[in-house]
């Protein structure tokens, strides 16, 4: 069996490391995972039973390393997708670490295969979410959508046109079993090019688009304003209250200004009454305040 050091486990977790949080330069990257032996079947049974029955860290890490190599074969798979492969590498690095916590040795399948699976849909993942500013779904329709339609796409558009008329839209939802509207969105926002706000606008002296939008938070005499209204009916509340009697008052506290409102059943008990009677003292004091309150108007609401 081919023997794989510490200093050999301790390098390629560094480059594990680095690829997810960085971006090595891929061509010093693939050499580097090139040192590290490519296991037989034997081998690979052996650091398996050493780590998954045994517990033996160093069988982790060299099963790891061997495998380091599948993630850059498959990342070439998406390099279409103006993703930097570095990024797509260090994704599928996190794949190949979860196939480890996840595989399961009596099922019977090489690690390899179970690893294949776990690299890609942590790309694909990966892709989604990092490919458009505006996410494009997670669901399994929207995903076989995304990596399908622009092949599905180029194939009913021999001409080079773009757009899609209804017939080919129709077709494409048919064997994809999504909607139209599926379909017509998908297609729009991959024929599109997202804008950042900090972009120049060409032709332009230094504007950019978030110079164009428009701001929709107060302004600061709205603010001043808001406030004003705010100590306004506060204070005509207070007025208003102060023409009701204790029990009135101690009601519409309980029923409207506490943080956990009291039920008519709790204040029937504190104040000796049905809570029907409760009912009809708040319905009452609540026309009086009606009566204090409607006729007002603060002054800057003219």
């Amino acid at each position: 069996m081919t023997h794989v050091g510490s200093d050999t486990v301790t390098s390629a977790n560094t480059l594990m490391s680095r690829a997810r949080a960085s971006r090595p330069a891929p061509m010093n990257y693939l050499d580097r995972i090139k040192d590290y032996p490519i296991l037989s079947e034997a081998e690979e049974l052996a650091l398996i039973d050493r780590w998954y029955q045994k517990g033996d860290r160093k069988a982790y890490d060299a099963l790891i390393a061997s495998h380091l190599r599948l993630v850059p074969k498959i990342a070439q798979r998406y390099m279409g997708y103006g993703i930097p492969v570095s990024d797509l590498i260090g994704e599928g690095n996190v794949g190949l670490l979860q196939s480890a916590d996840r595989f399961e040795p009596a099922k019977g399948f090489r690690f390899s295969t179970y690893a294949r699976w776990w690299i890609r849909a942590a790309m694909l993942n990966f892709i989604l979410q990092t490919w458009s500013m505006i996410k494009l779904g997670n669901g399994a329709g929207k995903k076989r959508l995304f990596f399908n339609l622009r092949r599905a796409k180029q194939a009913l558009r021999t001409d080079g046109d773009r757009h899609l008329d209804d017939s080919e839209i129709a077709k494409l939802a048919k064997h994809f079993q999504v909607s139209r509207d599926d379909i017509i969105a998908m297609d729009q926002r991959m024929s599109a090019k997202d804008v950042s706000l900090h972009q120049t606008i060409p032709g332009s002296s230094g504007f950019t688009f978030g110079d164009m939008v428009a701001d929709s938070a107060p302004t600061p005499e709205e603010h001043a304003i808001e406030n004003d209204e705010r100590h306004w009916h506060r204070e005509q509340l207070r007025k208003a209250m102060a023409n009701l009697d204790r029990r009135e008052k101690d009601i519409l506290k309980c029923r409207y200004l506490a943080d956990e409102p009291a039920t008519l059943a709790k204040l029937a008990r504190i104040h000796g009454l049905t809570a029907e009677r409760v009912r009809q003292i708040e319905a009452k004091a609540i026309d009086k305040l009606r009566h204090y309150l409607a006729p007002v108007r603060p002054a800057f609401a003219h």
